[in-house]
């Protein structure tokens, strides 16, 4: 009984917690290739190459992802004609592909349509930066540099302040 008490504390102060940075700013970009919905394979460095980039991890089932993704559209739109790229990664697997595509064309994600998908059901991004929780969001300046790393609610005027930086 006492152990069910710390852990729900110990869930509850987490989930209390504001946005926390999980790799530590001044990282360099992943070397990674991931596939979109269609299966084709995309590196990471070559979509945010000489770009500020936001890339947005995500979950279908995620109640904060369907909070947060509309403020990151807006953000996108709000900077719209700066040397900027948002990417939206998913992590539900391959076998819920068709409802990532439903969802991404619904809400107007812009393509390609990641998803974090490795060899042996692995999630590449997800242990590159250590991410546990969507939505995870993450920063990085035109050289690929991480600024800014947030999971579960993400600060917008963190995330603002971190793509003024980026630009």
């Amino acid at each position: 009984m006492r152990i069910c008490a710390v852990v729900s504390l110990i869930l509850a102060l987490c989930l209390a917690t504001p946005a926390a940075a999980l790799v530590g700013p001044g990282e360099p970009l992943a070397d990674l290739t991931l596939p979109d919905t269609q299966g084709n394979k995309h590196r990471l460095a070559d979509l945010v190459q000489d770009k500020a980039a936001v890339i947005v991890y995500w979950s279908v089932s995620c109640p904060h992802c369907r909070t947060e993704i509309p403020h990151m559209l807006s953000l996108a739109k709000e900077l719209q004609g700066n040397p900027m790229v948002m990417l939206f990664v998913n992590t539900d697997g391959k076998a819920m592909t068709p409802a990532v595509k439903a969802y991404a064309q619904r809400e107007g994600l812009p393509k390609p349509w990641l998803m974090d998908l490795g060899p042996g059901d692995s999630l590449p991004l997800a242990d590159a930066y250590d991410l546990i929780a969507t939505p995870a969001v993450l920063v990085l300046d035109k050289k690929g540099t991480l600024l800014l790393a947030q999971e579960l609610k993400p600060d917008m005027k963190m995330i603002k302040q971190a793509l003024r930086n980026a630009l």
